[in-house]
């Protein structure tokens, strides 16, 4: 008899976990549409240019492109996916950079162009990054404009 209890608890134990291994199946390829799919390596750069005829890499897509105005001519500020590289930054970090950078620009220089390139945009992380640094160069050319 205690044998029959046993198994009984065991197919239920067993039905169980398979049940729950398929709702989270369900969640994961849920969450996946829902992100969108990253390429197998993508990571982030922020690029400096004193220089307006450089040109941006093959291998790169900008996502947000500031321009300042100094003594010495315009400066741009790009922030960048880099596809197929190892080494470079994780999304967050890029962030933290590129808000420095234009920071410290903005003390030296006149900010002239915000530009942001919502079409290179693959997931909600990327377009909540670039919608937070696009609020905050807009604000620090409102600001500069008035």
């Amino acid at each position: 008899m205690i044998v029959y209890i046993g198994y009984a608890l065991g197919i239920l134990i067993l039905a169980g976990a398979g049940f729950l291994a398929w709702r989270n199946s369900k969640l994961i390829a849920e969450q996946k549409e829902k992100k969108g799919t990253l390429p197998a390596v993508s990571s982030y750069t922020v690029l400096l240019e004193r220089q307006s005829a450089a040109g941006e890499a093959a291998n790169a897509a900008t996502l947000l492109e500031a321009a300042y105005r100094e003594a010495e001519g315009t400066v741009k500020v790009r922030f960048s996916r880099v596809h197929g590289t190892v080494g470079e930054l994780k999304l967050d970090h890029a962030v933290q950079i590129m808000e420095h950078t234009c920071s410290d620009l903005a003390s030296k220089a006149e900010m002239i162009e915000v530009r942001a390139s919502r079409d290179a945009v693959m997931n909600d992380e990327e377009g909540r990054a670039l919608d937070r640094l696009e609020q905050g160069l807009r604000g620090s050319l409102a600001n500069a404009n008035r």
